[in-house]
Formats: structure tokens, sequence, C-alpha cells
């Protein structure tokens, strides 16, 4: 079962987890990470989402069983995930009140690409979600970085209240949101999926 969840609806983050579509134009980048935001656990390496991390995504993200809960489809191309990257790469949402931290995840055994977790945050509250690639499931890496990731949120950049929406069928998800701390709410959300919160002491 594919670990993947989407951020709540509520939120304009630009990084959900569908929408890996076709940008124009192709402007080059520097693939340099912002180390102020690199983080570590036990198993994995938490860098910021650059396009050189394209391939190693696409080859997760292609998997249809990933997209399972989400409505979304695979990426037709490594190119409309470099695309999606590029966009990402502002750290910001265009009218610049949200920051859109999206972070790729890689063992820091063999430095494998295993997902990525993302968070929208505006007004001390942020919107997350984690991707966990098919072959790296069942190993406990989604509720890891995310709970590393809640702890940078709250700890830099002060944010008291977290949340996720997760299709009600998503038993994998429902573990991990468990496992890092969040409840289910009880609302809905537009896309039929449900939120869940916790707040961060």
């Amino acid at each position: 079962m594919a670990i993947v969840t989407r951020t709540a609806a509520t939120s304009t983050n630009a990084c959900a987890a569908s929408g890996w579509s076709e940008a124009a134009g192709s402007p080059e980048f520097n693939c340099s990470c912002d180390a102020d935001w690199t983080l570590e656990t036990d198993s994995l390496r938490l860098t910021p989402m650059v396009e050189c991390d394209t391939d190693a995504l696409f080859e997760l993200l292609k998997d249809p069983e990933i997209h399972a809960f989400t409505g979304s489809r695979p990426p037709g191309s490594a190119y409309e995930v470099k695309a999606t990257i590029r966009r990402r790469e502002s750290r910001r949402s265009p009218n610049g009140d949200e920051l859109w931290l999206n972070w790729t995840l890689r063992l820091i055994a063999n430095q494998s690409v295993v997902g990525y977790v993302q968070a929208g945050v505006k007004a001390g509250q942020a919107d997350l979600a984690w991707v966990v690639g098919v072959p790296f499931q069942r190993r406990g890496y989604a509720s890891e970085a995310s709970r590393r990731v809640l702890q940078w949120l709250r700890d830099d950049l002060g944010v008291h209240e977290v949340r996720a929406s997760i299709h009600p069928d998503h038993v994998a998800s429902h573990r991990v949101a468990r496992s890092i701390g969040l409840l289910r709410s009880g609302k809905p959300t537009d896309e039929g999926e449900e939120v869940w919160r916790a707040s961060l002491p």
C-alpha cells in the first residue's frame, strides 16, 4: 500500500502530492541545497528538494500504486517532475505569504532516494504531507522523516499547529499520522479526505 498523503484542502500549498503537470520554459537552476534546513534522523538525510533530485523521484512517482489514494496520476515523464520541482524551488507562494518547503529523503547508508516530505507554513500553522516509494515502505521512513520535520517546524519556525489530509481508506497513512501525534478531526475536505491535526507543545 502506498504511503501518500496530501496537504489540507484549506491550504493554498502548491506542493501537494498531486499536480505533476508540465510548466512552460526550461530555466536553469543551481543544484545546491540550503544547509540550514537540511535535517537528519537515525536512518535518513532530508535535503531541500532541488532539480537534480528529478530522476530519482521520477522512478518512485511513476508507480501507479503510490497515487492510489490521492486522485492524482503518475507523472508522464521526468520532465514533468523537473518542472514541478522548479516551481517549488522558490520555497514561497506567489504572493510570498506562505513557505513551501519540500525535503527529499535519502538513506544515510547508501544515499538512495526513498521519498519526500513537504510542508506549507503560514501564520504558525503547517500543512504536512509525506510520500514514500513502494520499494521502501513498511520500514518506518515516513514516520521517522515526518517526526523530524515537525520538530524543526516547531523549534525553528515557531509552528504551533500541524494538519494533514488523508483518504479515509488509507490505513498506512493513518498509522503514520498517529505515530507522529496527529489525531482525526472528523472534518472532511472537498476532495473526500479527512483532516488530521495536532497542536505542537
